[in-house]
């Protein structure tokens, strides 16, 4: 196997679409994402900040935007990350709403969250409102034909079909959208490395 070169010894420039550190799905989610220099990047509800440093170095000068949904989310991942200089800020969402400007954003990603919103429509509809005209929303989840079978699922998640995240996409009011069928490399409960596949669902402002 070719040996590649170790990504954080890497100029700037060279780091630009250099292959994401790991097979799952967030990051293969940011590695889909065609990122420019000085674009505003918001994330909904991120898990942890281990793919921040990937992101980051995807193009010059971006900004991101990480929300959460308690103040203690926010502390957390406070302590836990160092900004670096990096244009880095953490936000609080607020009865299902996003408390950012309008018009603010280029791009909005949010990966393995959809399944724990009470109304899918008003999450969507709210990164509608902060994209910018123009500006792209990228959801990947995993679908309900097979997120419902996995053991560690069956309490507190929704899952849903492409068509249903669709017809959220077009109720917000996006446009071109577009489907994606991908895989992931993740680590079972038994300690089982396995292949699952996930979805894709992106939409444009208009």
């Amino acid at each position: 196997m070719e040996e590649q070169e170790d990504p954080i010894t890497l100029t700037l420039d060279e780091k630009i679409d250099v292959l994401p550190p790991k097979n799952t799905l967030i990051f293969k989610l940011l590695q889909d994402l065609p990122l420019k220099k000085e674009e505003n990047i918001l994330e909904i509800g991120p898990a942890d900040t281990e793919h921040l440093s990937y992101l980051l170095q995807k193009a010059k000068n971006i900004t991101y935007t990480g929300t959460y949904f308690s103040d203690a989310g926010i502390k957390n991942v406070f302590s836990a990350y160092k900004t670096d200089g990096n244009n880095v800020e953490f936000a609080k969402i607020t009865d299902n709403e996003l408390d950012l400007q309008d018009n603010s954003f280029d791009w909005c990603f949010t990966a393995n969250i959809i399944y724990f919103w009470p109304d899918p429509l008003k999450y969507l509809s709210e990164s509608y409102r902060v994209l910018k005209s123009g500006g792209k929303l990228n959801l990947a989840f995993v679908e309900k034909n097979f997120g419902v079978h996995l053991p560690w699922t069956q309490l507190d998640f929704t899952f849903y079909e492409v068509d249903e995240v669709k017809t959220f996409f077009k109720k917000s009011g996006f446009v071109n959208i577009e489907v994606k069928t991908m895989t992931e490399t993740i680590i079972d409960q038994t300690g089982k490395e396995i292949t699952r596949p996930f979805i894709i669902v992106s939409g444009q402002k208009k």
